[in-house]
């Protein structure tokens, strides 16, 4: 090799090596500590974090539900937020030497930053990474919290931390949680008790971009999961919806006249008569056995009609009809099948006599 006028392969040119992380500029990253992601102005409370971990003026993100066009990139910027059931409200902790810049430019302003962790009293700008807490909204540096709850989740990006530790050997703190037998914890600022070891109970603010795709991925999986178990619901509803039917006088009702029990079962339970000791079934309850009285008056004409044209007609004709008291027997042969055949010629054989 050499010599001849060719190259030397370097090592770094046979062998892929892991490329350096990209490192976000100070300044920017101290950016999305100070100001709302959506207005782009200081962050003043009432101060809300959504589910992958952006900080936002709560009056911002309310103009925003109300008129989307206000911001011209508010659909790159929180477009996945479908109302305030998304955002959590933060309690966050003041810093005492934070000064309200006059331009929105963070670099030409103070060097601090409105809030500070309530433990270690770090600032939150980016220099360490900062979570709140799900079920009270307290923010603090993770390093700080986790030395006072060492049982705290990693939270819903857990995968890759979680096989990182068990690479090295290291029990993840979910896993410790679990062995603690899940015990529910106070908070250290507020008090209010919270499951460390809750998958959701903490949310990272600001994290790197792979993090915020995941929590993304899992905010969609959850809203998909939720329609779909209220659909499922609503059908179950909608199957097993009971039979209302109107109630009596004396008989089981809701208090509006209608009665929540089947038609069938109401008139069973039917009240009876004290005096006589026999059941006195209500007209109200118990269906006709004939019918409407107009339907049974056409049925009774109809049949009067019949038998007066069957007057008319010979004994040959009469024979050949199936007489209709035959006990209840089933007539089978030839019999049978001569008087459904010649039905038909029976009638034209009766209209010609007539006519004759």
């Amino acid at each position: 090799m050499g010599a001849d006028g060719g190259s030397i392969p370097d090592r770094r040119d046979l062998v892929k090596t892991k490329g350096k992380a990209e490192q976000t500029d100070k300044a920017l990253l101290r950016e999305l500590y100070v100001l709302c992601a959506l207005s782009k102005k200081p962050l003043t409370r009432p101060v809300v974090l959504d589910p992958i971990g952006k900080l936002y003026n709560k009056d911002a993100v309310l103009e925003y539900f109300l008129d989307k066009s206000k911001y011209g990139d508010g659909e790159q910027i929180c477009g996945h937020l479908k109302s305030l059931k998304d955002l959590l409200t933060l309690n966050l902790t003041s810093n005492p030497d934070y000064v309200l810049p006059t331009s929105l430019t963070v670099t030409s302003g103070p060097s601090k930053t409105p809030f500070v962790c309530p433990l270690s009293l770090r600032e939150m700008s980016g220099s360490v990474p900062f979570i709140a807490l799900r079920n009270c909204g307290c923010v603090f540096s993770e390093g700080a919290i986790r030395a006072v709850v060492p049982s705290l989740t990693r939270g819903v990006d857990s995968t890759t931390k979680n096989d990182e530790d068990e690479k090295n050997g290291s029990p993840s703190s979910g896993e410790e949680g679990v062995r603690a037998g899940k015990k529910e914890v106070a908070c250290p600022n507020c008090g209010k008790s919270f499951d460390p070891t809750a998958l959701n109970a903490v949310l990272p603010i600001n994290p790197p971009k792979d993090v915020q795709d995941t929590l993304l991925e899992h905010l969609l999986l959850t809203r998909a999961a939720t329609k779909s178990s209220k659909k499922r619901k609503a059908t179950t509803n909608t199957n097993t919806n009971p039979t209302i039917s109107v109630s009596s006088e004396n008989g089981t009702g809701n208090g509006n006249g209608v009665s929540t029990e089947p038609p069938t079962k109401t008139a069973r339970t039917a009240p009876t008569s004290s005096r006589s000791g026999t059941s006195t079934p209500n007209p109200a309850l118990v269906p006709s056995i004939n019918g409407p009285r107009s339907v049974h008056d056409k049925l009774a004409e109809q049949e009067k009609k019949r038998l007066k044209a069957q007057e008319g007609m010979s004994e040959a004709v009469k024979a050949m009809f199936r007489p209709k008291d035959n006990g209840g027997e089933k007539k089978s042969g030839v019999d049978d099948f001569f008087g459904r055949t010649f039905t038909k010629v029976s009638r034209v054989v009766n209209a010609l006599e007539t006519s004759c």
